[in-house]
């Protein structure tokens, strides 16, 4: 990796990087909604009856986060659809931007916890505490802080460097 890289300050350059964060977006964003289905369901399963009730905390958790977390993907284009048209596009992908890092790190975990809970329901807290929490360590890993060993200092705008 060069550290030679260069901001993309054209006027052109916030139309861009809005074009990628809805991009990044509409990636992401099915497969949290698939997921917060298949949790929606859950209920209406027949083994659900089954859990215990710290199972059941856990799977409540896990749907409002789910939730939560759909809702949290909407964010950058109803403020981009309240800024429209008042020139404040470079706040508009600031904004994006962040939410793009939260919401990818955040669907990360939800796979993770979400497996962590099927593991948990199968075959117990013994197995699923260590299958599940390895999950989320690589989760995290993988998420947050492998992103920030590649990046080379400097590299991005001092707007877009806040970590």
């Amino acid at each position: 990796m060069s550290n030679n890289v260069h901001p993309d300050d054209s006027p052109e350059a916030p139309h861009r990087q809005w074009n990628e964060i809805l991009q990044e977006t509409r990636v992401m964003q099915t497969g949290v909604q698939i997921l917060a289905a298949f949790l929606v369901i859950l209920p209406f399963q027949a083994r659900f009856t089954m859990l215990t009730d710290v199972e059941e905390i856990l799977y409540v958790i896990l749907l409002v986060f789910s939730a939560l977390l759909i809702v949290l993907m909407l964010v950058p284009v109803l403020v981009h659809r309240y800024l429209f048209g008042q020139r404040l596009k470079a706040t508009t992908v600031l904004l994006g931007h962040r939410v793009v890092k939260v919401v990818g790190i955040s669907a990360g975990l939800l796979v993770a916890g979400s497996v962590w809970f099927v593991i948990q329901v199968l075959v117990g807290w013994p197995v699923s505490v260590y299958v599940g929490g390895g999950l989320m360590l690589a989760t995290l890993f993988l998420l947050v802080l492998l992103p920030r060993l590649l990046t080379p200092r400097g590299s991005m705008p001092e707007s877009y460097d806040e970590g």
